[in-house]
């Protein structure tokens, strides 16, 4: 047996700082290697889905003890649990080493016996979850510090632990990166030393007994903890993956987060609305959908449709954890299209409201309308993106086959386009993109339950100042937020702009959208906002030509494609676009809707989701 030293922390504002600790060693049972550590000292961005951190790779039988980094801070927005670990526990006897309580475990494999319940549920149209039990910064970094280690840390050579008693044992939970995914280990440390905020609230006599919820506080500021989580899986989704990508990939940070996870499986098309529409609304907060853009959209759906929508709307939050082929909403939303980061995202990200959008058509504006939360486009690229459904096994390159094929047919689709315009010209969208692109960042939904122990200093960031009330309340939106400001069944409204005909009788692309990303690297609206009240607006027509239509297409992972003078960039409220060609189709987000008239305006606000720092993804369209 590897005797250990003393491994000691203390809290700093950016996170637990590894102090001291002499040749503190773990054998290769879930020890952490040197790259991981490594990785760890690096600055991550969730879109580079490990491309940027070493890719520690697999455990074999030839590697060797490895050292733990000293003066390594553990940031707050990796840590996913503390909790006290009691003197007379396992790995401890009277306050002796009896094994190895410091050691790291690697959890990314947990049993799917963990502490997580997985019940079925209440409807009989929604599948029965699996019988076994499931157990802010802009950068996400973690740095090093440089501390004086003190003579008799380094040199004590006594295996007994020596608490004091303004020490504490803490299990702490975080994430590392490992390959290219992040992964929760625990690691068991001595903590002799808080910070004055929490040395202030507690007192001397009792220095310790706030640190845990010091650590949580601050781990999991402006975001909720221990979700109640209804994650919501389409099995035959990404080439069959969804399934194994959440178990693998996702779960094991879900779990050691504290989060309460129920699965449901869909069992048939549109199943996901059946699911939303018939759930028990007070056994969760979230719905995570594991899935491509598909499930979120029937979801959305699926609780417009309940009579208590309104509950239900401002109740839960719709997110993803990008296990399909198109995941537009994880990409915009969390930042990344790698699923085991989107659940470090869902678990640290800011609950904010973000606009819908409401579609009628004649076949079923008396029915239901239905929601968007992506895109409607109508063209080339709605031709391109359902009329290559039979070669989805070839990834996203068969969308950019299509895109290219009907572009060098010189493909036109004539219409009629009516609009309700915010900012019609590219200087004018500029400015309101300027002006409102920080007005939702911070916009919670969610106001953190202040605790006992809490301090007034870390409470004080917490609150969210007095422009954003309304928004936190619970209660929020009412039925008013639910009815069309412009119904279908009414003529186009006087001060709707018609758009020349010379332009939209040879319309190639007509693309509407409300996130920036609509796949892995199509930044398409790179303009978007999660809650600025408008629409964007791209089009394009036959007029171009393919000289020009090249590098237009080419600077979409860029976005710089709205600047080309041969495209036309606009903020809209509300549109209807009337077609006139025989065959065709429109997709909204992703679905094929029918060839016939379609209206759209905005939904303020309806949707609550979850946005890392509050905000999508930078485009950087403030620069272009």
């Amino acid at each position: 047996m590897v005797v250990q030293k003393k491994l000691r922390a203390i809290l700093t504002d950016e996170g637990v700082l590894i102090k001291s600790q002499s040749h503190h060693m773990f054998n290769k049972h879930g020890q952490l290697r040197s790259g991981d550590y490594l990785s760890l000292l690096s600055c991550l961005s969730c879109l580079d889905d490990g491309t940027l951190s070493s890719d520690g790779g697999s455990f074999d039988e030839d590697d060797s003890l490895e050292l733990l980094p000293l003066n390594t801070t553990i940031p707050f927005n990796r840590i996913l649990n503390a909790k006290y670990v009691n003197v007379g526990q396992k790995g401890f006897n009277n306050g002796k080493i009896s094994s190895n309580p410091f050691q790291t475990e690697n959890l990314s494999s947990s049993s799917e016996n963990d502490d997580v319940e997985n019940h079925s549920l209440s409807n009989d149209k929604a599948p029965v979850s699996e019988s076994q039990s499931f157990p802010k910064k802009d950068k996400w970094d973690t740095k090093t510090n440089t501390v004086k280690v003190s003579p008799d840390d380094s040199q004590d050579n006594s295996p007994s632990l020596g608490i004091k008693d303004n020490q504490q044992l803490i299990e702490l939970t975080f994430a590392v990166p490992k390959g290219h995914d992040v992964i929760p280990q625990k690691l068991t440390l001595l903590i002799d030393h808080v910070s004055r905020k929490s040395r202030a609230n507690t007192g001397e006599e009792n220095i310790s007994s706030g640190t845990v919820e010091e650590i949580l506080e601050k781990s999991y500021e402006n975001s909720k903890r221990n979700r109640s989580i209804l994650v919501i899986i389409n099995p035959h989704g990404g080439k069959g993956t969804a399934k194994n990508l959440f178990l693998t990939k996702a779960r094991p940070i879900l779990v050691e987060s504290g989060c309460k996870i129920e699965i449901a499986y869909t069992k048939y098309a549109r199943h996901a609305i059946d699911i939303a529409k018939d759930l028990d609304i007070s056994k969760y907060d979230t719905i995570a959908c594991a899935s491509g853009d598909g499930i979120p959209y029937e979801v959305i759906n699926g609780l417009y449709r309940r009579p208590d929508r309104v509950d239900a709307f401002n109740k839960l939050a719709v997110t993803q954890l990008p296990c399909g082929s198109g995941n537009a909403m994880s990409i915009s939303c969390h930042w990344t299209n790698n699923p085991s980061y989107a659940a470090l995202c869902l678990v640290k990200s800011i609950e904010t409201r973000i606009d819908l959008m409401c579609c009628s058509q004649p076949s079923y504006m008396n029915e239901w309308p239905r929601l968007s939360f992506l895109s409607q486009t109508y063209g080339v690229i709605a031709e391109s993106d359902i009329n290559t459904e039979f070669i989805r096994w070839m990834g996203p390159v068969r969308f950019n086959l299509g895109v290219a094929f009907n572009i060098i047919q010189g493909k036109k689709y004539p219409c009629e386009v009516f609009v309700k315009y915010a900012a019609k010209s590219k200087k004018e969208l500029k400015v309101h993109f300027l002006e409102n692109k920080d007005k939702n960042k911070g916009c919670l939904t969610f106001e953190p339950n202040p605790s006992p122990n809490s301090s007034p200093d870390l409470l004080s960031k917490n609150n969210i100042n007095n422009s954003t009330k309304d928004e936190l309340s619970p209660n929020f939106l009412n039925e008013d937020n639910f009815k069309l400001k412009y119904p279908m069944t009414e003529p186009v409204p006087r001060d709707w702009e018609k758009m020349d005909s010379e332009l939209t009788d040879n319309l190639t692309i007509f693309y509407t959208g409300k996130m920036p990303y609509i796949a892995k690297d199509t930044k398409f609206f790179p303009a978007a906002l999660p809650a600025d009240g408008t629409i964007d607006l791209v089009i394009t027509d036959a007029r171009i030509p393919v000289t020009r239509m090249t590098p237009i297409l080419l600077s979409l992972d860029k976005g710089s494609h709205v600047l080309e003078p041969e495209v036309i960039h606009s903020k809209i409220l509300a549109y209807k676009i009337i077609p006139k060609v025989e065959s065709g189709l429109f997709s909204v987000d992703g679905e094929k809707f029918p060839l016939e008239p379609l209206q759209v305006e905005i939904m303020p606000m309806l949707c609550k989701t979850l946005l890392r720092n509050g905000r999508y993804i930078d485009t950087e369209f403030e620069s272009m």
